[in-house]
């Protein structure tokens, strides 16, 4: 046996049979094992979600604000309703972004040694969800030349205000208990637009599902719940991944992660235009401020002016800081 798996069960009077599982375990899925229990292995490190959610957290102190572009009607929109509707996954402007992600964990696979058949069986294991999330995209550049094809409206949003009013909206005060279907948790990614480091966070994992696949007969219940794990992880990292040509969007994201029904019925807060969404209510004393590019300067009075009319009495617009 592994002398990491043996360090790991020798004193917790493990019953025969399970030994005699355990030693029937390839060296690899051995190791595997012990370093599932390990919280200093590179394994526990890159697939435990408190781990995942630390290295990529947005500290509010750091970032305070945060922008969001859009359009001269949304931005009617929003404010005339007092709500900001937030996208599931897969309604985001860029419709291969989950794809990149997760052709990023196939590659790896294959570059692990995987079988087609050993693919086939990741693609149906991916195929089912493990949650449902909610995205809305920011940054914390109030002078993006790269997200001003997505309007000439910048929105400042306070950080703390988003997660303060989505979480009491989304998440239950026994959360730390126990999350029915239909709640939900809120935390706010950076996006990762390096491939490099992306490979460094996947690779281990990757090869984790596909030693925990080929000792599955072995070892039905450990070799599940690994390759669980890696599953939940893998969702986790395509929040947060993007392809690298995308690297100057600096995209700063809030994810509203809501648990599914055992028929994964999807349970958002309205459907738009046939799409399904999360509703974040906007206070007049959420958005302070209104960048507008050069195109809108010479309107920055009517959009006071329609301000004003919503009840957005103390939001400034201003002129992007931008020569042009």
């Amino acid at each position: 046996m592994d002398q990491k798996l043996f360090q790991v069960v020798k004193d917790d009077h493990i019953p025969p049979k399970i030994m005699e599982m355990l030693e029937r375990l390839d060296i690899d899925a051995q190791r595997l094992l012990a370093d599932h229990y390990d919280e200093n292995s590179s394994y526990y490190r890159r697939v435990q979600p408190e781990n995942i959610a630390h290295t990529f957290g947005v500290d509010p102190v750091k970032y305070p604000l945060l922008y969001h572009y859009t359009d001269l009607n949304a931005l009617k929109a929003i404010v005339q309703s007092r709500s900001f509707l937030i996208g599931r996954y897969t309604n985001m402007n860029d419709k291969n972004e989950k794809k990149y992600a997760y052709n990023l964990f196939k590659n790896v696979l294959h570059e692990s040694g995987a079988t087609s058949d050993e693919l086939n069986v990741f693609n149906n294991d991916i195929d089912t969800p493990t949650f449902d999330y909610y995205i809305m995209s920011l940054t914390h550049n109030k002078n993006s030349q790269a997200l001003s094809k997505y309007g000439d409206i910048a929105i400042q949003f306070k950080t703390q205000d988003i997660q303060d009013h989505l979480a009491a909206k989304i998440t239950p005060s026994y959360f730390y208990k126990k999350l029915n279907p239909g709640d939900g948790l809120v935390y706010p990614l950076r996006v990762l637009y390096n491939h490099k480091e992306q490979l460094n966070y996947i690779n281990t994992i990757m090869h984790a599902w596909l030693i925990a696949f080929r000792n599955r007969e072995r070892d039905l219940p450990d070799m599940l719940q690994i390759r669980s794990e890696v599953l939940k992880a893998l969702a986790l990292y395509s929040q947060c991944f993007k392809n690298p040509i995308l690297y100057q969007e600096e995209e700063i994201r809030f994810v509203v992660v809501k648990v599914i029904t055992q028929d994964n019925t999807v349970m958002p807060d309205l459907y738009f235009h046939g799409k399904p969404k999360i509703v974040l209510p906007i206070e007049p004393n959420m958005i302070d401020t209104i960048i507008v590019s050069h195109n809108l300067e010479n309107q920055i009075n009517d959009i006071s002016q329609m301000l004003r009319s919503f009840g957005f009495n103390n939001t400034q617009v201003k002129l992007t800081d931008l020569p042009y």
